[in-house]
């Protein structure tokens, strides 16, 4: 039996809720795209070494990418805003692009950690194992800290997220192990 929460602020004024766009976003897709980008170079190319350089690569470049992005559309939103207010100053409940950027990065950064950090560690076989499981894991706990802030059921978006990831995980897998070649 699940307990409902009752929350006297809306969930939008509520300080955990503030930067949950931010936070999903980053860690969410940077999670799923290093994850899928591990495993399918993995399964492809059979050496550390490459996994390390296009995890590590694509989770940098997305990470900053992630933050520009939000910087970008965030500032559209308040622009967009300031239009639809005569150009009259913004509404308070309006995000500050560079607080939005930074969250995005930060978070982006660390989940990308997640999925590579076994390759630096472990041999590609158990790297590729503990790599998913703290990725299925970790995208569970974020699905569940998100389904906590918008009172949702926790196990519920803890299984979307997961279902989300596996997917890019497993299509990525498939196209390495489609286009598999031997590294020397």
């Amino acid at each position: 039996m699940e307990s409902t929460v009752i929350h006297s602020d809306p969930p939008e004024r509520r300080p955990a809720a503030a930067d949950l766009r931010e936070i999903i976003l980053g860690a969410q897709d940077n999670l799923v795209n290093v994850l899928a980008t591990v495993l399918g170079v993995a399964i492809g190319s059979g050496s550390t070494k490459i996994v390390a350089l296009a995890g590590l690569a694509s989770g940098i470049a997305e990470a900053i990418s992630m933050g520009g992005v939000l910087y970008t559309s965030t500032c559209a939103e308040r622009d967009l805003q300031r239009r639809a207010n005569g150009n009259g100053a913004p509404g308070a409940d309006l995000k500050d692009p560079f607080r939005a950027a930074v969250v995005t990065f930060v978070a982006a950064l660390l989940a990308a950690a997640i999925p590579l950090a076994p390759f630096a560690f472990l041999s590609i076989r158990r790297a590729m194992l503990v790599a998913a499981v703290l990725s299925v894991v970790a995208l569970f706990a974020l699905g569940g800290y998100k389904g906590g802030v918008t009172g949702r059921p926790r196990w519920r978006d803890g299984i979307q997220f997961v279902a989300i990831g596996s997917l890019a995980a497993l299509a990525s897998a498939l196209v390495g192990a489609a286009l598999k070649t031997n590294v020397g």
